[in-house]
């Protein structure tokens, strides 16, 4: 509690500074960040004969901003003005789990929405959870996403493939760029997870 409170008074400090700045002088910088989670593993050996339509993930209202969010004690969520994602958590997530599935060989394809390509199969997929924990003396970086595998084809849209993951890292110190490193660390477990879950589903085209 008494580190989230130092981090806290350290953002009111920079924003009671940024008022008064003086005309002329120079004002505080934003920091822009980005997830950017790195695949290391091999590839498949072969692919499945499976084209994957990868939908937009949807974010929880909570943490769909580009501003990093801290959760600290009694339940208060506060947003960094100075401290920022470059681009929508959303549309950010969306093209690394693009890359990372594109990367793994597991489907032959990978498309978009808008792809004249007809899909075998729809990854869906919702982050319940991203942000930055300093509720306790032991700051951590929290996140958690849950994904379907559909099957478009059918009457009833039948679900294939279901996962939620949960991941809890902790932090080396209460600084944004620790927060970054391990929400980044948090959506490479989470990516991880769910390559090897498909990898080992009985998906058919």
């Amino acid at each position: 509690m008494k580190r989230y409170a130092l981090l806290i008074a350290l953002l009111v400090t920079a924003l009671a500074a940024s008022a008064c700045v003086k005309l002329g002088s120079k004002p505080l910088e934003k920091r822009y960040y980005q997830i950017a989670p790195a695949r290391t593993a091999p590839k498949a050996a072969a692919p499945r004969d499976i084209i994957l339509l990868v939908r937009r993930l949807s974010v929880s209202d909570l943490y769909n901003t580009r501003e990093l969010v801290y959760r600290g004690p009694e339940e208060r969520i506060d947003s960094d003005f100075y401290n920022m994602f470059f681009v929508s958590p959303a549309n950010m997530l969306t093209t690394e789990l693009r890359r990372w599935l594109r990367e793994s060989g597991l489907f032959a394809h990978i498309i978009e929405p808008g792809s004249m390509a007809v899909p075998g199969l729809t990854l869906e997929g919702t982050v319940n959870a991203l942000y930055g924990d300093y509720s306790t003396a032991a700051p951590a970086a929290v996140v958690e996403m849950q994904f379907f595998a559909v099957d478009e084809s059918t009457a009833d849209n039948t679900i294939v493939f279901s996962g939620s993951y949960s991941e809890r890292i902790p932090l080396a110190d209460g600084s944004p760029q620790a927060l970054v490193k391990g929400l980044t660390q948090g959506v490479e477990t989470v990516f991880t997870a769910l390559e090897s879950d498909l990898a080992a589903a009985p998906l058919k085209n």
